[in-house]
């Protein structure tokens, strides 16, 4: 892709001139908003209090933003803070997601001979690819007024030596976001490819998962009618041996039947012999003559044996019928 902003642009001093692995957006966000970055850049230059508007547009059709800030120096000649205002011009040529061009005036407030100058900063951001943009980073010192050769000698010395300072760790700063920004990205994307590698095996296992339980269901039927015909086995087993002991305890309740009648049936034919006997002397003490026995000598009847005898016979009677 061709550069949409020339080396024409730039005037002073360049200080950075690289191409990062940073979409141009990406690079206009990091340098030109509130952004982490930043933040974090501001801190390590020991620059606090730092406050800034939102970009608004002008007539020209340029958009501006103001930032004042606290700077830590190192200088015998003044304090150890000065305050700054840096105003920030983003031009109208510049095209979103392409080319930003943006000039930083910069005007120190308690430095010696402060009303003598200021600088400015200019940033050239360019897509290169997709995924890279160009930034060139130049500076120049303008001054309101002339002043004289030795003071403009302190002026320069000292507000070069700065400039470079902050530009260098800058670069720095910036080749470290480049390298988080793309691991990130490099992560993301070991993510996604895990997922579809996920999803591929999900539907592997899906499509092998039908055929084993196919082969299972089949195993399973199998076993299940082996074990179906083992239980029907038991269970005619089981059926037989609970047969066997009902008749073996109708067989023997059929013994004792038998037994308990065989006596019942022996006591009645012995009261019927002894019936039979009593019949036999009864007939014979009558077949005698009257004339030779007396009435005294007529034999008497045993009641009692004769009460025996029926009880026996009733008794005998009732068994049959129960039975």
């Amino acid at each position: 892709v061709k550069e949409t902003v020339s080396e024409n642009d730039l005037y002073g001093r360049l200080f950075i001139n690289r191409v990062f692995h940073i979409t141009a957006d990406k690079m206009f966000e990091i340098l030109f908003t509130n952004s982490h970055f930043m933040q974090r850049f501001l801190n390590s230059r020991s620059i606090v209090d730092a406050v800034s508007t939102p970009w608004n547009r002008d007539s020209s059709g340029n958009q501006l933003r103001t930032l004042t800030y606290t700077v830590t120096i190192n200088n015998p000649l003044c304090g150890k803070f000065t305050t700054a205002t840096e105003k920030q011009i983003l031009h109208k040529q510049s095209q979103k997601g392409q080319s930003y061009q943006v000039d930083a005036e910069v005007l120190t407030h308690d430095v010696p001979y402060h009303d003598y100058f200021y600088t400015v900063n200019r940033y050239c951001i360019s897509r290169t690819s997709s995924h890279k943009c160009r930034l060139r980073v130049s500076a120049e010192v303008k001054y309101k007024k002339q002043p004289w050769g030795l003071v403009k000698s302190v002026i320069e010395k000292n507000t070069w030596g700065g400039i470079q300072e902050n530009f260098k760790q800058l670069e720095s700063d910036l080749l470290m976001e480049e390298y988080a920004i793309n691991q990130s990205i490099e992560d993301s994307g070991k993510l996604v490819a895990l997922r579809r590698r996920r999803r591929t095996l999900h539907r592997s296992l899906a499509e092998s998962l039908p055929k084993r339980s196919s082969q299972h269901s089949s195993g399973d039927m199998r076993v299940e009618s082996q074990g179906s015909i083992i239980g029907r086995k038991r269970d005619a087993v089981s059926r037989t041996t609970t047969i066997i002991v009902v008749m073996s305890v109708f067989l023997l309740v059929l013994v004792l039947l038998n037994v308990t009648l065989f006596l019942k049936l022996s006591k009645i034919e012995h009261a019927a012999q002894s019936l039979y006997h009593v019949q036999l002397q009864e007939e014979s003490s009558l077949n005698i003559s009257p004339e030779m026995v007396s009435k005294e000598d007529i034999p008497q009847y045993d009641k009692e044996q004769v009460k025996h005898v029926k009880g026996v016979l009733r008794d005998s009677i009732e068994m049959l019928e129960q039975v």
